[in-house]
């Protein structure tokens, strides 16, 4: 009887004390990433999470309360400069440039507090179903793109700069939510989720 009380102790406590994380994907290494209206959870202040968090504190048996701040806003970004060729001389130069693009997922994920993450093959989401309780789009499904190998040939003008770099186009959803177990929570925290809608490479060609 005593074994069997101290490990419902022992449960209630891992229950009762959340494992703090805070995880951010890799598109917060972007060169630049713009949403067309609202903000990243990066973005979010102290201030915020005090109002936000006041949404998700009614309590429940057991779930998640979850407070939705944006919802697929859209976002541009580049992810990197490929290369940047300058030509200073009097005659236009040929060039040629040989490029790999890496197999990448298309969707990344971030978090705050004490949500955490959970990874079943190459799939990563949210632990306790966060995903489910979401209620995303099947647009939101970890899917990877394939190797690519490119040759890019190209002729550079005299007095211009020629840039190539990966531009691409994607939604966020962020927001905050709490999970309850038997009325106690158990895990808070922010959330977000970046999808890649589109993304290829951009040429662009300027006097300098």
């Amino acid at each position: 009887m005593k074994i069997i009380l101290f490990c419902l102790l022992t449960l209630s406590l891992c229950m009762v004390i959340p494992f703090i994380s805070h995880a951010s994907s890799n598109y917060k290494s972007y060169e630049s990433l713009t949403m067309e209206d609202g903000q990243l959870l990066s973005d979010f202040t102290d201030e915020d999470y005090k109002n936000y968090y006041d949404k998700v504190s009614k309590r429940k048996f057991i779930g998640w309360q979850i407070y939705e701040v944006n919802r697929d806003s859209k976002v541009y970004y580049i992810t990197e400069t490929l290369f940047s060729y300058h030509n200073d001389g009097y005659t236009a130069i040929d060039y040629t440039y040989k490029y790999t693009k890496k197999e990448t997922k298309k969707i990344a994920l971030s978090a705050t507090g004490s949500i955490g993450f959970k990874s079943t093959g190459d799939k990563q989401g949210f632990k306790n179903n966060l995903d489910g309780s979401l209620k995303l789009s099947s647009d939101y499904t970890n899917t990877k793109e394939e190797s690519e190998t490119y040759e890019i040939k190209l002729k550079v003008d005299p007095g211009t700069r020629v840039d190539l770099y990966i531009y691409g186009e994607g939604k966020i959803t962020n927001g905050v939510a709490a999970f309850y177990w038997g009325f106690i929570r158990t895990m808070r925290g922010g959330y977000e989720i970046f999808l890649v809608t589109t993304q290829y490479q951009r040429l662009e060609k300027v006097r300098i």
